[in-house]
C-alpha cells in the first residue's frame, strides 16, 4: 500500500488516495473490476458532461463508496482520479486542496493532465 507524506486535505482528496491505492496495488486493474461498472461508467459520463457546479454538488451527495468507484474508473481510463475537475481549477482547489483560491489553484495546476495530478499538489 502506498503511503502519503501528509494526511489528505479533504474528503475527495482522501477518496482519491484510496482510489489510487486500489489501482496501484493491483486490486482493480480494469474497468470491469469495479462493482456495478456499467452504472458507474454511465454516472462518470454524465458527471463529466455536467456543468461544474452540478457535478460538484452531485459528488458531495454521493456515498464514499460510489465516489471511490468513480475515481477508480477515472484513474483507469484517464490516468488520474481528478479528471472530473479538469475544467474547474477553482472547484479542484476547494474540493481537493481546500484553502487555495482559484488563482493559486491555477498556478499549481498550470498543466492539468494525468502526469501532473497523480498526487495532489502542495500549496507553496
Amino acid at each position: 500500500m502506498v503511503t502519503t507524506v501528509a494526511p489528505p486535505r479533504t474528503r475527495i482528496a482522501s477518496l482519491a488516495v484510496r482510489a489510487r491505492n486500489i489501482v496501484d496495488s493491483g486490486l482493480c486493474t480494469r474497468t470491469t473490476g469495479i462493482p456495478e461498472w456499467l452504472i458507474r461508467s454511465e454516472q462518470h459520463e454524465r458527471l463529466a458532461a455536467a456543468p461544474a457546479p452540478v457535478r460538484r454538488a452531485t459528488l458531495a451527495r454521493y456515498d464514499d463508496a460510489v465516489v471511490v468507484d468513480l475515481l477508480v474508473l477515472s484513474y483507469l481510463r484517464h490516468g488520474t482520479p481528478y479528471r472530473l475537475w479538469a475544467d474547474t481549477p477553482g472547484g479542484f482547489a476547494q474540493d481537493v486542496l481546500r484553502g487555495l483560491d482559484a488563482a493559486a489553484a491555477g498556478r499549481e495546476l498550470e498543466f492539468f493532465g494525468p502526469q501532473h495530478l497523480r498526487t495532489a499538489p502542495r500549496p507553496r
